[in-house]
């Protein structure tokens, strides 16, 4: 059990704190690129307590950019998306995707004043239908993780946006490698589902054990178990990769859970699915996402919909 002031330490993920700043080194996923489209090239985004606004200028290029503009404060969610960057509707002052000034219509132009102005700004990158960002010190930018499954082109991908979930980051995780929920819990909805896995995790356990992974380019934590009726099994393990991954072995594929720390207390999943093809098929660039509502209209949850 973690005392109050290490729970604080750990949870607390705005600008300036200690998480914060350790999770602001590394990419997270902030949208699909089906999210933005022709007819909508912006989208709010709040990562690590910040707010934002996302956007595709018009040559193409993506931009995460802090939702107020510099001058006035006015959101820029509502300015106008130009051909090298975003353009205050207030003002007018423009912006490009790394955050300087481009533009101030009706100041002086001898007077430079746009240059000595920059509006906070964050590098994304477009991977396997998701648009990953880096909102770090740039020195520390590590490369985009290229993992096996977001790169293949010889199968089926599916994306799946989840409902933002009222916990924080690291409870997010730590779920992730709960292991007795999943036999109580999951096995559970399965049967709700009508899928009869439900009845293979609902079984006795001879052995639950945690293992730390060091590997060259990660480092993490996977479950192991072995069901008391099959003892000389030992279950696929579902390794966890600090900060925001769970990785889910499937029987013909493979699952990819993002978590990207919203806020304090909210947490936004990613879930990208793939299943190789046997005659090759080519994977779509940018599959379409699905949203996944975790909610009925009543606000209750839907049971069969954990992730």
């Amino acid at each position: 059990m973690l005392a109050r002031e290490e729970n604080e330490l750990l949870t607390r993920i705005g600008p300036e704190t200690p998480a914060g700043e350790l999770l602001r080194c590394y990419w997270h996923v902030v949208a699909a690129t089906s999210e933005i489209t022709e007819d909508k090239l912006k989208k709010r985004v709040r990562v690590l307590g910040e707010d934002l606004v996302l956007y595709r200028d018009r040559s193409g290029k993506y931009g995460l950019i802090a939702e107020h503009c510099a001058h006035r404060g006015v959101s820029l969610y509502y300015g106008f998306v130009e051909e090298d960057g975003i353009r205050c509707a207030y003002h007018g002052w423009k912006y490009d995707a790394c955050g300087k000034c481009l533009e101030q219509p009706f100041e002086n132009p001898e007077a430079g004043f746009k240059d000595k102005i920059s509006q906070p700004a964050y590098p994304v990158e477009k991977l396997a239908g998701l648009l990953f960002a880096y909102l770090g010190p740039p020195e520390k930018k590590p490369l985009l993780p290229r993992w096996d499954m977001l790169t293949r082109r010889d199968g089926v991908r599916k994306l799946e946006i989840y409902q933002t979930l009222r916990c924080n980051w690291l409870q997010a995780m730590e779920n992730s490698v709960d292991p007795v929920h999943t036999y109580y819990l999951h096995a559970h909805t399965l049967r709700m589902r009508g899928n009869n896995q439900g009845a293979y995790y609902y079984r006795p356990l001879n052995k639950l054990d945690f293992e730390l992974v060091v590997h060259p380019a990660w480092a993490g934590i996977q479950k192991q178990r072995v069901f008391a009726d099959d003892a000389s099994h030992v279950e696929a393990p579902h390794p966890l990769i600090f900060p925001n991954m769970l990785m889910v072995p499937a029987t013909n594929g493979y699952n990819m859970h993002f978590r990207t720390p919203v806020d304090d207390q909210n947490t936004q999943i990613f879930h990208v699915r793939f299943n190789p093809t046997r005659d090759g098929v080519e994977v779509p660039e940018d599959p379409p996402a699905q949203f996944v509502s975790t909610k009925n209209e009543a606000g209750e949850f839907h049971m069969e919909s954990f992730p």
